[in-house]
């Protein structure tokens, strides 16, 4: 496991540990919500606030400007330690990671479901149903297009592909056609 996704799980894992505790978690995900849409949406606030440059002092002052009445004191000073430990590089993984927590409690999982064409609603429901039941979780389901895939689907969920899509048929099969003959056997 490479460094750049155990810190910013560990950092989550503590919010998600100090939210549980305090029974604030609710709070703590509308804030992330916030603060991610907010680094997502304003580019120079997101460059200000990951710059090596601008001082710790000035990062301090905009966040209690911008947010000192809108965030809990918990999510307000977990990104004070962010700051002071100098890892807001990695901000976004750590929100990310803090939603995988906060899932994982709840058992619930995201599943990604690439397709050529928008789905219709009634086979995304399907599919959300299906894998519920096979997964025992509740889904969330996030549909994405692309229309390389060319025809089927591909799910991802929980780190394994499901690839159902004819450009994965398609490759499976020129990779089988590429192996030796005697590779084929096997």
């Amino acid at each position: 496991m490479n460094r750049a996704g155990i810190l910013p799980r560990r950092y989550a894992k503590a919010l998600f540990l100090v939210g549980s505790d305090r029974g604030i978690l609710d709070k703590i995900q509308e804030d992330w919500a916030l603060f991610v849409h907010t680094l997502k949406e304003k580019p120079d606030f997101y460059h200000f606030f990951v710059s090596p440059e601008v001082s710790r002092r000035e990062k301090e002052e905009k966040i209690e400007e911008l947010f000192g009445d809108i965030f809990s004191n918990v999510f307000y000073n977990f990104l004070l330690v962010i700051l002071k430990n100098q890892r807001q590089n990695v901000i976004l993984e750590i929100a990310e990671a803090f939603n995988v927590e906060v899932d994982q409690s709840v058992n619930r999982t995201k599943a990604v479901v690439t397709s050529a064409v928008e789905l219709p609603a009634e086979l995304r429901t399907q599919i959300q149903q299906q894998l519920s039941k096979d997964l025992n979780k509740e889904i969330i389901l996030v549909t994405q297009r692309d229309p390389t895939l060319i025809g089927g689907i591909r799910i991802m969920v929980e780190g394994k592909v499901i690839d159902g899509s004819i450009k994965g048929k398609l490759r499976m099969m020129r990779d089988f056609l590429m192996q030796k003959p005697e590779e084929r056997m096997n």
